[in-house]
């Protein structure tokens, strides 16, 4: 399997992992623009969706629209995005040199969805940034107590992936057991320069 991502190495062969998934319809440069801003104690991986949708549009899986929740996901065609994820992280920790039981997921829409998926159920992910996203817990599996730390954020006027998701997911969350720390802010489905920020923050404070 061919693997398509942008890299930017930490300060250290020991730097935790920050593995970055980016939403439908976008490609591994849109959060790796971030990267300047990111602390350098990360060693930073942004990751290509591997459906290809135009020369530069790409997908984790397709979304399916109705009028609930199951218009986004066929959760087979969701677990297959979570086993390239997974089968990436095999591939990159047997070739590149971090702290291979500390990485952190950030992920926007689709990609925060994933992140979830993911970082709940591998052992060695320490924390998860879900921007955007959404819980669905018909294609999560809550087998990771290590993760410190959840951060969420979510547009109050977010019209792609409805802000009551997140409330949704962060109560989710509580049932698990888990302490996210949740951010609203008064923008549609993207990232503002308040969020950046406090995104920033939230990865200083996991170092």
């Amino acid at each position: 399997m061919s693997y398509v991502y942008v890299e930017r190495e930490g300060k250290s062969p020991d730097a935790p992992l920050l593995l970055l998934l980016h939403g439908y319809g976008s490609n591994e440069a849109d959060l790796f623009s971030f990267a300047s801003y990111i602390p350098a104690q990360y060693h930073v991986v942004s990751l290509r969706a591997p459906l290809v949708m135009s020369s530069e549009s790409y997908a984790w899986f397709p979304i399916h629209f109705t009028e609930s929740m199951e218009r986004w996901t066929n959760p087979e065609e969701v677990s297959k995005a979570t086993s390239f994820i997974a089968a990436f992280l095999s591939f990159y920790q047997e070739k590149e040199s971090f702290d291979k039981n500390r990485i952190y997921l950030m992920g926007f829409s689709q990609g925060a969805m994933l992140s979830y998926a993911v970082g709940l159920s591998t052992k060695s992910v320490k924390g998860i940034a879900a921007l955007s996203g959404y819980i669905d817990p018909r294609v999560v599996a809550v087998n990771n107590n290590s993760i410190a730390s959840i951060y969420v954020s979510h547009g109050t006027e977010d019209m792609v992936v409805p802000y009551d998701w997140a409330e949704q997911s962060v109560a989710k969350l509580k049932e698990y057991g888990f302490s996210p720390e949740f951010h609203a802010y008064p923008q549609g489905h993207g990232i503002n320069q308040d969020n950046l920020t406090s995104i920033i923050h939230w990865l200083q404070a996991q170092l």
